[in-house]
């Protein structure tokens, strides 16, 4: 019995041990299987791409602008006498007038007569003074022969010189009332087109209301606002081309006389005035215009258009950058564009690698393999 107990425990150990051994050969093929997985799919997973490393170059930076076509002068045109009938409009809107030009008139029926009245008491006043200057120089004469006293000369003397002074009156009576006549006639300050009547004939003048707006349109200001970024290539005296939609092919030209020290803080833009000489009329004010300002060549970072990726529903951009074998996704700012290159203001730096093919398949982390990259070939430009 006790040999029979003692092989059976032999032979237990004995299966055991082969169990045993089975479990672990199963166990390391297993493991042997799964790291060759696991391999197999790190393998699979890394994505090739195309990189570019991102370099300095030369770009003609330029900016492209939209802005607003608006008179360089612009000035209302007041009566200079309250309360008369405005008799009559010499002018429309959209005539042409000339500085000094009449364009109106007010009632002058009073102030003719007033001043008919002024210029007869000057008549008068002159003939009086010509009637005592031959009494003075006959009494003068008389006197010099000791014909007559002192005394009647003096008095002479004295009437000569009240009828001299009220001359001088009159006079200055008559150049007051001409003054007055004038203002009767309401006359252009500038010259230029005559943008808005607000009156009409028969309407009674106030020196507070205007009656017409002239617009001078042969020199014209554009108005225009740059962004923050931009602002300190924009000069007083650089020469701008723009395009109005209402002359189709035709590229016109100003100089910027204007730029305004300040930045907008809810626009982050600089505002800027540009004078545009129109002798011929063909622009006027009010045009809508896209303006093209060129700052000449600079040093930029530059990178390929096709790396870029817009974030959607924004008009953000991101590309991917490879760093330690994975894409990166980094958001950029962009800048100046020239034949499928574009200048990064911010996101990247000198020898960054930028995806430029692969793109597509890519999230942030993914693993990459890189199978060539792209020189920056300045001399293709």
């Amino acid at each position: 019995m006790k040999e029979q107990g003692s092989r059976e425990k032999r032979i237990f150990r004995i299966v055991a041990g082969c169990i045993l051994v089975f479990l672990l050969i199963a166990a390391v093929n297993v493991w042997r299987a799964k790291t060759r997985k696991t391999g197999s799919t790190n393998s699979e997973a890394a994505v090739p791409v195309q990189v570019f490393s991102v370099k300095t170059g030369d770009l003609d930076r330029s900016l492209e602008v939209t802005g607003d076509l608006l008179s360089l002068e612009d000035v209302f045109i007041y009566p200079k006498i309250p309360g008369k009938i405005i008799e009559k409009f010499f002018v429309e809107k959209g005539d042409y007038v000339e500085k000094g030009q009449i364009v109106a008139s007010l009632e002058k029926a009073q102030i003719i007569a007033k001043r008919n009245r002024a210029l007869a008491q000057v008549e008068v006043a002159k003939a009086n003074l010509d009637v005592l200057k031959k009494d003075f120089d006959r009494i003068k004469s008389l006197y010099d022969k000791k014909a007559i006293s002192r005394q009647k000369l003096d008095h002479i003397s004295a009437q000569l010189s009240a009828a001299k002074a009220q001359l001088k009156e009159a006079d200055a009576a008559l150049k007051e009332i001409d003054v007055f006549y004038r203002d009767h006639d309401i006359r252009a300050t500038i010259s230029g087109i005559v943008a808005d009547r607000y009156v009409d004939a028969g309407s009674t003048s106030s020196t507070d209301h205007p009656i017409l707006r002239i617009s001078n349109e042969a020199t014209l200001k554009l108005e225009a606002a740059v962004p923050e970024r931009d602002f300190p290539y924009v000069h007083k005296g650089m020469d701008v081309r723009f395009t109005v939609d209402a002359c189709p092919g035709q590229v016109f030209s100003g100089r910027v006389a204007v730029v305004y020290p300040t930045i907008d803080p809810r626009t982050r833009t600089a505002k800027l005035e540009i004078h545009v000489s129109n002798p011929d009329l063909r622009l006027r004010s009010g045009m809508f215009a896209n303006v093209k300002l060129s700052f000449g060549k600079q040093q930029a970072l530059i990178v390929p258009i096709d790396c870029l990726s817009r974030m959607p529903g924004t008009g953000s951009y991101y590309v991917y950058v490879v760093e330690d074998g994975k894409a990166c996704l980094k958001n950029i700012e962009t800048g100046a564009r020239q034949r499928g290159l574009v200048e990064v203001t911010s996101g990247l730096a000198e020898g960054d690698r930028v995806v430029i093919k692969g793109q597509m398949r890519l999230k942030d982390g993914t693993p990459v393999r890189v199978i060539e990259a792209s020189p920056l070939e300045t001399d293709k430009r």
